[in-house]
């Protein structure tokens, strides 16, 4: 994406929540394969800066590392993004349909 694209979806984005008022969880995907790009780490801070509603992370793409990887690469993100660990970091695939009844049933308690 261009810098003027990111700008363009940066402002969309600061406007959306701006607007919507009825906002009960953000849900933030990030790719678990990889270490957080700068875009994720601007995004993670912009949603804790505005600390208007509650957010848990989604590790996607679960599927592509071996099962016993996943919770330490979880940890490992949780770990770069979140070293105060007072939000959920939670793996997910949705190409396999793993860990994600765990993930359904919290933002379920949001709704």
């Amino acid at each position: 994406m261009s810098k003027q694209e990111q700008i363009k979806v940066g402002s969309f984005i600061e406007e959306y929540f701006k607007i919507r008022k009825k906002i009960c969880l953000i849900i933030f995907l990030i790719d678990i394969r990889h270490e957080p790009t700068e875009n994720d780490k601007l995004m993670y801070n912009y949603i804790v800066n505005m600390a208007m509603h509650p957010c848990i992370i989604i590790a996607n793409k679960a599927d592509k590392i071996a099962p016993t990887k996943v919770d330490a690469r979880v940890c490992e993100l949780q770990t770069l993004l979140n070293p105060l660990r007072d939000i959920k970091f939670l793996s997910f695939s949705s190409e396999r349909k793993i860990y994600t009844e765990t993930v359904w049933n919290i933002i379920k308690n949001y709704l």
